[in-house]
């Protein structure tokens, strides 16, 4: 490439000399090399940056309040990531309408990516199916960065319902249709419950929270007598006796629970619900910073303190590429959609 004040010297020449073809032939191969370049330089701009990515605090927006399983497992990644990167990573609670609020706010962030946005299957997949128009699409308006983690739900009642087991509870609800609260504290709660009580042919009035953790608290101090929830929530209350577990979503029985049986067992065979939890970035994140990001998501998962302080808590560390996270995530918008449509259950938020 010729020196842009060599270029410089050379255009009064080349004005004065304009009707000369041979000379309007050379400034034309200059100006389109010029041009050449330009669009060259701007192509590696981004791919310069990601190398040196990051270069100051990442931020996490987690759309839900503190105290249930999205919150906990980002907090367990946390320092781990910010010890990867060499940057702290900040984690923001945004919750509100099942996680779709938070998830919007991450929508519309910058996509350098500084700002990740925890993907919750129900705010991700779920919630959006519920309403008359979600604000955001989450195939379209984000880039998959990292798969977290899978989990089953449980499905747990207070002590003083007089079931021992998922059939006692049946009857009793069947018996005593619409006596009976169920609460949920998100979006894959409140449809999975709603599938299942009208497979099970049970009446009962739902009660919406805004997080597992507050609709684990309903069922303590029983303003609801059952709920569907994630590990994080029921298995401190479940192994102090606080509440009775009925049954597991999961195709297998909870390693942390090894005596509650799986719903398919008890005869509710298809009946199978995995939660899950990722990482997204907003559309247009550069993807060698996502490939960054990727990468050291993978490495916490494949081993050390964080991923087994994720199992212990009945949470299966499931990392992938951004591109299989890309397909699971696909799939799981469509899954929902259906089931939502199938059973017209609306939002309550």
């Amino acid at each position: 490439m010729m020196n842009p004040r060599l270029l410089a010297s050379h255009l009064p020449v080349a004005e004065a000399r304009a009707t000369d073809p041979a000379r309007r032939s050379v400034m034309a191969g200059l100006a389109l090399s010029a041009a050449v370049c330009a669009a060259s330089l701007l192509a590696i701009g981004p791919a310069q940056a990601a190398d040196a990515f990051p270069q100051k605090p990442v931020r996490i927006i987690v759309p839900f309040p503190p105290g249930g399983g999205t919150d906990f497992v980002t907090r367990v990644i946390q320092q781990p990531l910010a010890d990867l990167l060499g940057q702290p990573v900040l984690i923001d609670n945004r919750g509100g309408a099942q996680g779709v609020v938070g998830t919007q706010i991450g929508a519309r962030s910058a996509n350098d990516g500084y700002t990740l946005v925890i993907a919750e299957i129900g705010a991700t997949a779920v919630a959006p199916a519920m309403g008359p128009k979600a604000p955001f699409d989450a195939v379209r308006d984000f880039v998959p960065v990292a798969m977290l983690v899978e989990q089953p739900y449980l499905m747990s009642i207070h002590p003083s319902v007089p079931a021992k087991n998922l059939a006692d509870f049946v009857k009793l609800v069947q018996a005593n249709p619409g006596k009976y609260n169920f609460g949920s504290g998100n979006a894959t709660a409140h449809v999975a419950q709603e599938v299942f009580y009208a497979t099970a042919k049970l009446k009962l009035t739902h009660i919406p929270y805004r997080g597992s953790g507050p609709a684990m608290a309903a069922l303590l101090s029983n303003e609801v007598q059952v709920i569907f929830s994630g590990p994080t929530a029921a298995l401190p209350q479940i192994k102090a006796g606080k509440v009775r577990p009925l049954g597991v979503t999961s195709p297998k029985r909870s390693g942390e629970l090894p005596d509650v049986p799986t719903l398919a067992e008890l005869g509710y065979k298809g009946f199978e619900i995995r939660g899950w939890y990722g990482l997204m970035a907003p559309a247009g994140t550069p993807r060698p910073v996502v490939a960054r990001l990727n990468e050291a998501i993978n490495k916490i998962l494949s081993g050390g303190p964080a991923a087994q302080t994720l199992k212990d808590r009945g949470f299966d560390p499931t990392p992938m590429s951004p591109d299989e996270f890309g397909k699971y995530l696909r799939a799981e918008v469509g899954r929902w959609a259906k089931a939502v449509r199938q059973y017209d259950v609306k939002s309550t938020d």
